[in-house]
């Protein structure tokens, strides 16, 4: 699998090497590449064409081509769950009427349910921890850049883990993953994923929408209205959370 190839790439090459910085723009822009050129691909990672075309080759692919076609299959499953907000019988101008109106009664709804004692004990944990993995798959993986770019702001040592939890991870007493899926559909469609995330003996937090989700850790359960708009809440829910790190941070 593509991801796996390049988290390879990512696990045994210095941070400031070209291999590095060409894999970790690979890794976080798959569905562009899909539609590109060597060429064009090259231009944007700040390559050339020969050394992509060398990295492709590393990772066993016969040519870009071939890379290009299994970054095309990369997580379809994942990608039909996400909910198509527009309909096709209102017009432009309902459509953003109706969808601004249900966003805003989801982050309401949200908002006045919060559990705010769990949040509290997961911005603590987030501020002990020496060192935070964040675990997300599909569609909820900007969330966890997101939430990495925030936290590293406050010099925390946070890494992303691979898309499948196949690294073997070793955290240390203190150390804390997170875990985002919004309604668990990652762990429906992969049950070892769920036998790996439940195996991990380390401080572990699920953040998501779906209260039913088995999970051997701590968890906070974000409330929505319409489960459309679940991406929505536990987006805000990251906001408010953050918003209380960046005040102790600050007092």
């Amino acid at each position: 699998m593509v991801i796996e190839k390049l988290e390879e790439i990512l696990s045994r090459e210095e941070k400031n090497s070209a291999d590095y910085k060409t894999a970790l723009w690979l890794k976080d822009h798959l569905s562009v590449i899909s539609s590109q050129t060597l060429k064009s691909t090259a231009e944007q990672c700040g390559v050339s064409a020969t050394m992509l075309s060398g990295l492709v080759h590393s990772m066993g692919y016969g040519d870009y081509r071939e890379f290009r076609e299994d970054c095309r299959s990369f997580e379809p499953a994942a990608a039909s769950y996400r909910r198509i907000l527009f309909s096709d019988e209102k017009s432009l101008a309902d459509n953003i009427e109706m969808m601004s109106k249900k966003k805003i009664e989801n982050i309401l709804y949200c908002t006045e349910r919060l559990g705010q004692d769990r949040m509290r004990e997961l911005v603590r944990a987030i501020m002990k921890a020496r060192r935070i993995y964040i675990f997300a798959q599909g569609y909820t993986r900007p969330l966890a850049h997101y939430l990495r770019t925030e936290l590293l702001l406050y010099n925390k040592d946070v890494e992303i883990t691979d898309r499948q939890m196949e690294n073997d991870y070793r955290p240390a007493a203190d150390d804390l993953f997170i875990f985002l899926s919004i309604i668990g559909q990652a762990f429906r469609l992969n049950p070892e994923i769920a036998v790996r995330v439940n195996s991990i003996r380390a401080n572990k937090w699920l953040i998501t929408c779906n209260e039913d989700l088995e999970f051997s850790g701590e968890r906070w359960v974000v409330p929505t209205k319409d489960s459309d708009y679940s991406e929505f809440a536990i987006r805000h829910a990251l906001d408010l959370m953050l918003a209380l790190i960046q005040k102790q941070e600050n007092e």
